[in-house]
């Protein structure tokens, strides 16, 4: 398994949860805390996934939000970091909403009179919608992921910049290797369709916020409460690979949620800024592959571009990428299969 965030770590997890026969490592060069979805303020709810088809977007994120609602439900599911929480998503386009309206809790369509209270930097909101979703802070949420998966006798190698599949398959001598390297697939299969989604967020101490309000044009801003902070968003910078913070986007969000909620963020604790680079694609890649190294064919599953709805549709994801696995296996026919997840 190619790839620690939140892609390759759930996916591993599965695999495991559904196999324990299974031989599986990790290797990757980052795990949590320092992966992009660790920083990320970990909203449910479809964004950037451009030309993924409708039909499997609600599959995963159906799959998705039940596995979160199971979590929540827990012993442990706010030591997870996941919430119920009121959301408000401005100027979201009527045609997306309707993939995932049903499967949120409370969705509504907001009047003119309770849009009024939301400001915009300019011009005005052309339409309102109020449900009941779940954040999911990934840096809570991955160290438990990581923890079960080598509770089952999951493997992991660190520190490890992986530049060809073939040859780490070679390595590991493996029979299938999964591909969730996110962003980074566009330089590792040379995936054209792949660019960075530079996303900048600022993350600031306002504890009587208890809401999520989106304004999802593209000159929107956000402001989702965490547990510990709320995140103000944000940028999304196609084909962007700078990851230091700048002061213009700073400025722009901070301008931005000023004016979407007035005077709620007025008397924050500036916390930090941060970078991440959201996989962009012009359709989620899951499917199977083969590479070569040193003449030998190897088997691969591509789980990568999930754009800015890894935590939307992780585990939904982690579920097909199980199923296309044995099909694999059934082809191969032979036991046991040793996989590595990039």
């Amino acid at each position: 398994m190619v790839g620690g965030g939140i892609i390759g770590l759930s996916t591993a997890l599965y695999l495991k949860r559904n196999d324990k026969s299974l031989d599986i490592t990790i290797v990757t060069d980052k795990i949590t805390p320092e992966t992009t979805a660790d920083g990320a303020a970990g909203i449910w709810g479809i964004y950037l996934l451009k030309g993924t088809p409708v039909e499997q977007q609600r599959r995963w994120a159906k799959d998705t939000h039940d596995f979160i609602e199971s979590l929540w439900t827990s012993e442990n599911g706010g030591k997870m970091g996941i919430s119920l929480i009121s959301c408000t998503r401005l100027n979201h386009d009527p045609n997306a909403a309707a993939v995932w309206k049903d499967i949120v809790y409370g969705f509504r369509e907001i009047t003119e009179t309770e849009m009024d209270q939301f400001g915009r930097l300019s011009g005005q909101h052309l339409r309102g919608y109020q449900f009941m979703t779940y954040t999911i802070e990934p840096i809570k949420l991955l160290p438990w992921l990581l923890a079960e998966f080598i509770s089952l006798g999951g493997k992991l190698v660190t520190g490890k910049k992986v530049e060809d599949l073939g040859k780490i398959a070679h390595q590991f001598r493996a029979d299938v290797v999964f591909n969730c390297t996110g962003v980074w697939a566009s330089q590792l299969t040379k995936d054209e369709s792949m660019a960075p989604l530079r996303g900048q967020v600022m993350r600031v101490k306002a504890p009587w916020i208890k809401e999520v309000i989106m304004d999802d044009l593209d000159d929107g801003n956000y402001i989702i409460s965490n547990q510990d902070s709320i995140v103000l968003g944000g940028t999304h910078q196609h084909a962007d690979w700078d990851t230091e913070a700048r002061k213009d986007d700073h400025d722009f969000i901070w301008e931005g949620c000023s004016a979407l909620r007035p005077s709620a963020i007025e008397g924050s604790g500036f916390i930090r800024d941060w970078v991440g680079l959201r996989p962009g694609r012009t359709s989620v890649r899951l499917e199977r592959d083969k590479v070569s190294y040193r003449e030998v064919s190897y088997d691969v599953i591509h789980n990568y571009g999930h754009g800015g709805s890894g935590i939307t549709i992780f585990w939904g994801c982690a579920k097909e990428a199980f199923d296309v696995f044995n099909e694999v296996k059934a082809e191969q026919m032979k036991e046991p299969i040793k996989t590595s997840m990039l």
